[in-house]
């Protein structure tokens, strides 16, 4: 690890249409010393050919999925900080500087982001596409403030729940002290919800995240396109029942089953009548319980929070304001 580096990680499939402006932006930023380091997950529009010979390029033969190749990615990494960007994420002047000194200030903030927006669009007001995570009730994580007009209520920095991984910036001593076994990222989750199972291990293990407006990205999100696609939906409903079963506890799992359980529910109907085979996560479920019980042990045995330390950041899920908008359960 070395002192002050901060290592850019960017996952790259086929992201011709972006990836030139992300690492411009990167270029451009005032913080050094600066590591770059693509990864490149089997694309075949030659997006990661030809780059700057300064960046260090990863290449995958196939679609490993978010998880693994960030995974990978962070063991090749040398700085103290690891800051992950999505190819479609364009950070503006001073972002990595500016939560370098976040978490310079406070070393039990193991994670940071700044305000991340959706691009400008003719004749609207801006749109927030993330202000940190929130953690509902019935344990689903989102984007806070996710698609609302940016206003001076998400204008103050402040501790959040977590951070969204589309462009955070991660102490390293942090990632190796929530890691299970070899992994940062749970390698079963392929894409999706990871980002939410990192923040909640981390706050098992006493660390905290940060939220910094003066530091701004826009963010396009959804450019792999992959959101809508089944297989994709497929990942999600597993991945939050694998989350909830390994990091939750006690007396606080009992109560929030209720909530899980309508949930769970209320997503399963959603998707038979728009993707039943999506479906097939509730079988990836029960094929993964084993390990997914190994990893529990080794979440609880090290666990120095109590779960009452996680309920307090509980929010009560907005049912109604979701399914009237047909947004139940979207994620980053």
């Amino acid at each position: 690890m070395t002192p002050g580096l901060v290592s850019v990680l960017i996952l790259n499939l086929n992201g011709a249409r972006f990836l030139q402006a992300c690492l411009e932006a990167v270029q451009a930023q005032d913080y050094r010393p600066l590591e770059v380091i693509v990864i490149d997950n089997g694309s075949t529009d030659g997006s990661a050919d030809g780059l700057d010979p300064s960046i260090r390029v990863i290449r995958h033969g196939r679609n490993l999925g978010f998880a693994v190749a960030y995974n990978r990615a962070i063991t090749h990494a040398q700085g103290e900080f690891i800051l992950l960007l999505n190819n479609d994420a364009v950070l503006m002047p001073g972002y990595i500087s500016r939560l370098v000194r976040d978490l310079g200030q406070n070393p039990e903030i193991g994670s940071a982001s700044g305000k991340l927006l959706r691009p400008e669009q003719p004749n609207q007001p801006p749109r927030i596409d993330s202000a940190g995570h929130v953690f509902y009730r019935n344990l689903w994580s989102a984007n806070r403030a996710e698609d609302e007009p940016d206003q001076a209520a998400y204008n103050d920095p402040a501790e959040v729940f977590g951070v969204c991984a589309a462009a955070a910036l991660y102490r390293r001593r942090m990632l190796d002290d929530v890691m299970l076994g070899d992994e940062v990222f749970d390698s079963r989750f392929f894409a999706y919800l990871e980002d939410a199972d990192l923040d909640w291990r981390a706050r098992i293990l006493g660390w905290r995240s940060w939220y910094d407006p003066r530091a701004v990205a826009v963010h396009q999100r959804g450019g792999s396109g992959l959101w809508f696609t089944t297989a994709i939906q497929r990942h999600i409903l597993k991945n939050r029942l694998l989350m909830i079963m390994k990091n939750d506890a006690g007396w606080s799992a009992v109560r929030h089953l209720p909530g899980v359980a309508a949930f769970t529910a209320a997503k399963a109907v959603q998707l038979l009548i728009s993707r039943p085979a999506a479906l097939l996560g509730f079988v990836d479920v029960v094929r993964l319980l084993p390990s997914t019980l190994r990893k529990r042990r080794l979440v609880q045995a090290h666990r120095r929070m109590p779960p009452a330390a996680i309920d307090a950041w509980l929010q009560p899920y907005p049912y109604r304001q979701k399914l009237g908008q047909g947004r139940l359960g979207r994620s980053r």
